[in-house]
């Protein structure tokens, strides 16, 4: 009987064996970087206004890494609004681009060659505000 006993814990320690080594398998096979993804650069986008024909927003771009970087504006259409390359020393302005008729959607992009490495979706909404007063006589 306590032959049959070690081989029931011999076939559990096997079983937690392989069960551990399969699991730390999987954890250490999970890549620990992006690719070739920049990480160096970082870009923050936000609003600094807004007309009835235009939208002011302040863009930030940060740039630790020699690549060469561009900052492109696009409505919803891929219709390109404003263009510019960045270099080492990085980017800070505010960006003026008018409102298109029909168009509710501009996207803010940071690309290195034709991929796109950081953007921002900038949406606007039209709204009628219509004020109801009841007054007691």
């Amino acid at each position: 009987m306590s032959k049959t006993n070690i081989r029931i814990n011999h076939l559990i320690k096997a079983v937690l064996f392989v069960a551990a080594v399969t699991f730390t398998s999987f954890v250490y096979a999970t890549p620990g970087h992006d690719g070739d993804k920049t990480k160096a650069a970082q870009m923050e986008v936000s609003m600094a206004g807004a007309t009835d024909g235009e939208i002011l927003v302040d863009v930030k771009v940060s740039i630790s890494d020699a690549k060469r970087l561009v900052l492109v504006i696009e409505n919803e259409r891929g219709d390109e609004l404003f263009r510019k390359e960045i270099d080492k020393a990085g980017f800070h302005s505010r960006l003026r681009f008018l409102k298109e008729n029909n168009i509710a959607e501009y996207t803010i992009k940071l690309k290195a060659g034709m991929r796109s490495v950081e953007q921002y979706k900038i949406a606007t909404t039209s709204r009628v505000v219509e004020d109801v007063t009841i007054s007691k006589l």
